[in-house]
């Protein structure tokens, strides 16, 4: 009679025989619990705060390994600032220019790990059609089992503080901050 600890050491062994070591585990991030959001100052007594709506993107950790992988598409268009006119001011050409820019995208491979987890990731932002390094603190990560369905997710408290002015956005400077602190909420399911 087998006892639980060899059942689930047979379990293991099992598991491991068919997932190769190193292999990176690979994630989709869920749009309706994935929240991009800013803020930034207001003529100096204030800070304004936005999010954005939709957004997209695929993960893949593998620490120690070379299969990294953090790419996070924003629909600048979904801007929610609390209020239709701002809104519209966002999207123009002193902000977003969302006709001419469609996207706002983020990638990185290089992903520093502790303790198995993620803490930092250095990639690229584009922005306005200019691309620049930016670097993403993971402040907390977390992972478990969804309820109901049971899939494994992971979630995490993501961080970074970037400059407008180094893409192009100077509109309203310095009244309008030019430090755009950036949080970003994410929960994503393993493929």
């Amino acid at each position: 009679m087998q006892t639980q600890s060899m059942r689930a050491f047979a379990l293991f062994a099992a598991f491991a025989a068919v997932v190769p070591a190193g292999a990176a585990e690979r994630y989709v991030l869920d749009p309706e619990h994935t929240f991009p959001s800013f803020e930034i100052r207001h003529q100096h007594v204030s800070w304004f705060r936005g999010k954005f709506n939709r957004s997209q993107g695929r993960v893949a950790l593998d620490p120690g390994g070379t299969e990294n992988l953090i790419e996070v598409v924003v629909d600048p268009a979904s801007v929610d600032s609390g209020h239709d006119g701002l809104n519209a001011k966002l999207l123009g050409a002193n902000f977003f220019q969302t006709a001419r820019f469609p996207e706002v995208r983020f990638v990185a491979r290089d992903i520093e790990f502790r303790d198995g987890r993620p803490v930092l990731a250095r990639g690229e932002l584009t922005l306005l059609g200019e691309t620049r390094p930016v670097i993403l603190e993971i402040r907390e990560f977390a992972c478990g089992r969804h309820f109901p369905s049971f899939r494994h997710f992971c979630g995490a408290d993501v961080h970074a503080v970037i400059r407008r002015s180094e893409f192009g956005m100077n509109y309203g400077i310095p009244l309008i901050g030019d430090e755009v602190r950036l949080a970003i909420e994410v929960e994503a399911f393993r493929e």
